[in-house]
């Protein structure tokens, strides 16, 4: 749903009238308490509690039969309600109708049942008998009476250019002023739809229209029916004087039908090609998200007395023919509605996704300069403030959930920073992913995330409680300088982040761009501490460096400073963290500094595969910052683990070594160094068996042979590395023949 400006004001004439809003707590449209911004010890276990509460029933199907007064602003009529038990002895049903409404009879498969009002909104019902798991019974309510519109305006009895209109936008959980329903968005279920007007209206709703039919007193009774789950929130109806125009969306082998429902004082060319546009929206969608999920029934979009949108499935309500808002609720159809909020706390998966959505059209619809228009989009949806979650912790207050700042721009900026983090190709897997898992059902922030790093490969806790249950946004201060190291050159960078303190400190990849002759070079760092020194390597001379200009981060601002001296990192080392060399390839062990360290042999521990110590000589070359290490003798076949000390230390500032090469998340291991000084570097490598040429860990016949074949006329069996298969590797075969790994 997108709101715009006069929204505020709809909540707020709504909620006056309307003091019961909140089916947990009735505490309505009260004002939002102090918000939670402490992080829950484990938020994982909190919404899995939430998602895994024991419902009863499954609502499978609706058929909703009423008629609609817009004279004197009455309905009347029944609702059938096709239930499954989902325990043995289930007793009691119930469902949720305001009580302004007059209950004249329910009844189970036709048998009248005692019912009783628990509250203002909610019905209880005593069934005919007890139901087993899996058995379904039919309760049917009727009911008639004068509704009271709640929320941004859940029915509404208006007029436009003299003409009245009703509708419905029963979002978050107002379906209840006008039907009576199972009201849970993890419930899904299919519905009938049937409408009785005055003959001089037209009704739009969702799915498709199977009939409509004459009724005496110069009415029509208008038959739709959505054979695909619905939240309840989702269904809906408006109905006045409305011209229609239709459309055909295809798609590969889809052919959609889409039907517009417009007043006639708004008819013109002008605006119909205006909601027209969607017909490319869904297709850019598409491209991105998977075919348009409804595609067996329709897309529409009806106009109604509403200062924005909202994605009543299969059939948009829009009071406004704004293209980024179209965008926006077409959208819905993927997020929102195929898979919806389990709980109001995750409107973000709804109403982030859909405003990040629009960013996603203007970067591919016809004709668009595609990345920079992404990011333009996303400049102007910058949120006005950070200094809530987005997650909402308050779902007593209807504006808070439906914040404009939160969970709209600062949620949409959360799937922009994600898209970074795991790059664009693992973005739109993890979408296409969420979708398969979620299709037709609900979903909480913690099924996302688990999709999310099941697809990417590593954990995003520090991404998810960063960004979505806790508050804030980083701040950000720089300083760099070129420095050069042997024959390789380097950027190195202070970041430093000065955000309120009652922000968390934030971890992400930030892109630098440096200008140098060549043009301009992305270089992608990893900052997770409030101070950090950064290190990646350039080519040629840096003119110039820009700190995420683009940008991908929700900052608050990112100034350049003077460059604070920072602790020396290791740049380079042989064998590598993870080699397997022969071992004439490790006559010596080399590890090179950015800059001149404080170094001694004593910095340093090799150890083999039992632990034991593997005595070397040790030299330092002040000139290239590099280390040697030379073992005493040629080393057996084994894997090794060599430390450097955060003993060493750097001469211009006399900081511990930065050495860390173990990262939470996918970064190079060098340069070593979590930003930090302190730290061991840790680096393990393998020796490769002598005489192994086949790789099978153990010197037997086999490789003998390929000695042999190889011997006097190839290196094929050149066991040495002095490029020939000869004697000398015969002879070293031999002295290990029969050795294992």
């Amino acid at each position: 749903m997108w709101r715009g400006i006069l929204c505020s004001l709809l909540l707020a004439v709504s909620c006056t009238a309307d003091p019961v809003d909140d089916p947990l707590d009735g505490k309505g449209c009260s004002h939002a308490q102090a918000a939670m911004h402490h992080l829950p010890s484990s938020p994982a276990t909190l919404f899995n509690q939430l998602r895994d509460e024991v419902t009863d029933t499954d609502a499978l199907h609706y058929n909703l039969d009423i008629e609609v007064d817009p004279a004197t602003e009455w309905i009347g009529g029944s609702n059938t309600l096709i239930v499954e038990s989902k325990v043995d002895g289930l007793t009691t049903f119930q469902f949720r109708l305001r009580d302004q409404f007059n209950i004249s009879s329910v009844d189970v498969g036709g048998t009248p049942v005692a019912w009783n009002r628990l509250s203002t909104t909610t019905v209880e019902v005593t069934l005919d008998r007890p139901y087993d798991i899996g058995e379904v019974f039919e309760l049917t309510v009727a009911y008639d009476g004068f509704p009271v519109s709640g929320g941004f305006g859940s029915i509404e009895f208006r007029t436009h250019d003299g003409e009245p209109i009703v509708y419905t936008l029963s979002e978050p959980w107002f379906a209840y002023t006008w039907w009576p329903a199972k009201d849970d968005n993890t419930d899904k279920a299919t519905g009938d739809l049937s409408i009785t007007v005055p003959n001089t209206m037209v009704v739009a709703s969702n799915g498709l229209l199977i009939d409509v039919e004459d009724v005496a007193g110069d009415k029509k009774k208008y038959h739709w029916r959505t054979d695909y789950q619905t939240a309840t929130y989702l269904f809906c109806f408006a109905a006045t004087n409305y011209n229609t125009f239709d459309a055909v969306w295809d798609y590969n082998d889809v052919s959609m039908p889409m039907q517009f429902f417009i007043y006639p004082e708004s008819d013109s060319t002008s605006n119909r090609d205006k909601w027209l546009k969607t017909l490319d929206i869904l297709t850019a969608y598409s491209n991105a998200y998977g075919v348009y999920p409804f595609s067996d029934e329709k897309y529409g979009i009806c106009q109604f007395n509403f200062g924005g949108g909202m994605e009543h499935q299969t059939m948009t309500g829009q009071g406004t023919f704004s293209e980024s808002i179209t965008a926006h609720e077409a959208s819905h159809q993927w997020w929102g509605d195929m898979i919806t909020c389990a709980t109001w706390h995750d409107i973000w998966l709804n109403e982030g996704f859909a405003t990040y959505s629009e960013a996603i059209w203007y970067e591919r619809k016809p004709g668009s300069s595609g990345e920079p228009a992404l990011h333009n989009a996303m400049a102007n949806r910058r949120p006005s403030a950070v200094n809530d979650s987005v997650y909402v912790y308050d779902t007593s207050s209807v504006s808070r959930i439906f914040s404009g700042t939160f969970s709209y721009r600062k949620g949409a900026w959360v799937l922009h920073q994600l898209r970074h983090v795991v790059g664009d190709e693992t973005f739109f897997d993890i979408l296409a992913a969420y979708r398969e898992a979620f299709l037709y059902s609900s979903a909480t922030t913690a099924d996302l995330q688990l999709v999310a790093e099941t697809v990417w490969g590593w954990d995003l806790s520090w991404f998810f409680n960063e960004w979505i249950y806790e508050i804030g946004a980083p701040t950000y201060e720089y300083g760099w300088r070129e420095i050069t190291a042997g024959e390789k050159r380097y950027v190195e960078l202070y970041v430093e982040q000065v955000q309120d303190a009652s922000y968390p400190v934030f971890t992400m990849p930030i892109d630098i761009v440096t200008t140098d002759a060549d043009g301009e070079t992305v270089h992608v760092v990893w900052n997770d501490a409030d101070a950090e020194h950064l290190l990646f390597e350039v080519d040629v001379p840096v003119t110039g460096l820009a700190f995420d200009p683009t940008p991908w981060i929700l900052h608050e601002g990112a100034a350049e400073i003077g460059f604070t001296e920072g602790p020396a990192k290791i740049v380079a080392v042989h064998p590598a963290p993870g080699d397997d060399l022969p071992p004439w390839e490790v006559g010596t062990i080399n590890i090179a500094f950015h800059k001149d360290v404080v170094v001694e042999a004593a910095d340093f521990l090799l150890l083999d595969g039992e632990e034991s110590e593997v005595e070397f000589s040790f030299a330092y070359d002040v000139a290239e910052y590099v280390v040697t290490l030379t073992p005493d003798h040629v080393l057996p076949a084994d894997t090794y683990t060599l430390t450097a000390a955060d003993s060493i230390t750097d001469v211009a500032a006399g900081l511990s070594l930065d050495g860390e090469m173990a990262h939470p998340y996918p970064r190079d291991v060098l340069p070593s160094g979590d930003g930090l000084p302190g730290g061991n570097a840790v680096i393990s490598f393998d020796v490769q068996l002598a005489g192994d040429l086949n790789g099978n860990g153990t010197v037997d016949q086999s490789d003998l042979g390929i000695l042999l074949a190889a011997y006097d006329i190839s290196a094929g069996g050149d066991i040495d590395g002095d490029g020939d298969t000869d004697q000398q590797d015969l002879g070293i075969l031999l002295a290990n023949y029969g050795a294992s790994r």
